[in-house]
Formats: structure tokens, C-alpha cells, sequence
């Protein structure tokens, strides 16, 4: 009797580990958008990238700065990925405001390794303005 009340008592032990654990994966894996929008930065595809745009950017790339449709930020982004492919980005930054809109900062290390900034500002999660420069 003894020993059925340990082994009980063991699996209650576990099983109220697992529940946690359930319970917590939401919010544990929950990833952010930037994470996503970085991955498919690291993919020098333009139009993966593009999916995530506002139908008007606000578009600076070094010394190439506009404001234009999605579709003309997809062509501007082909060009610089052609020229600047990524090797390493990372996320050094990211915030929010009150009214909802995120940024994040970034490193940029092109293949050739050059050293860029990104900065990514996204409002419902797309971006309405896309920044590279020189570090």
C-alpha cells in the first residue's frame, strides 16, 4: 500500500510538470515578426522579403533613399541583395510603442564583409520603413 501511494504520488509529480510545461510553450515559442523578417532577409529573395512590406515603404538603402510602392521596394531590394548578399544579420535591438508600432535594429555582414545597419519599422506587422547604412 505504501509503495502504491509513492508511485502515485511520483506520477502526480510528473504529470504536474507536464501540464506546466504545456502550459507554457505558447508563450515560450511564441516568436516575433522581426525574427521572421530577418530569416527571410538572410534569404536575399526579394520577393520573400516582399510579403512583409507595406504597400508604400519608406526605403533607404546606402545612398538610395525613396518612398514607392511595394512593388518598386521589391525591385530595390533585388538589386541591393544581388549586390550586398547576406551572410550574418542580427537582431541587436527591438521596441514598441504604445500605439502598437515595432522597430528593430540590426548588424548586416555582407558576404564580401562589409558592415551594415539595418533598421526595420513595422506597423500590424508589416514594414513601412526599411533603412541599410554603413556602420
Amino acid at each position: 500500500m505504501f509503495k502504491l501511494a509513492i508511485s502515485n504520488y511520483k506520477a502526480l509529480k510528473i504529470m504536474k510538470r507536464i501540464l506546466l510545461f504545456l502550459f507554457l510553450i505558447p508563450f515560450i515559442s511564441k516568436a516575433d515578426v522581426f525574427d521572421d523578417v530577418v530569416l527571410t532577409i538572410k534569404s536575399n529573395k526579394s520577393d520573400v522579403v516582399s510579403k512583409f512590406l507595406n504597400a508604400n515603404v519608406e526605403i533607404t538603402l546606402l545612398e538610395t533613399e525613396s518612398l514607392c510602392s511595394k512593388a518598386q521596394a521589391e525591385q530595390m531590394l533585388k538589386k541591393f541583395f544581388d549586390t550586398y548578399p547576406s551572410k550574418i544579420i542580427n537582431i541587436k535591438h527591438r521596441g514598441a510603442s504604445a500605439q502598437g508600432a515595432k522597430y528593430a535594429i540590426a548588424s548586416y555582414e555582407t558576404e564580401s564583409g562589409l558592415k551594415l545597419r539595418l533598421y526595420i519599422f513595422m506597423k500590424n506587422n508589416l514594414i513601412h520603413e526599411l533603412k541599410v547604412e554603413r556602420e
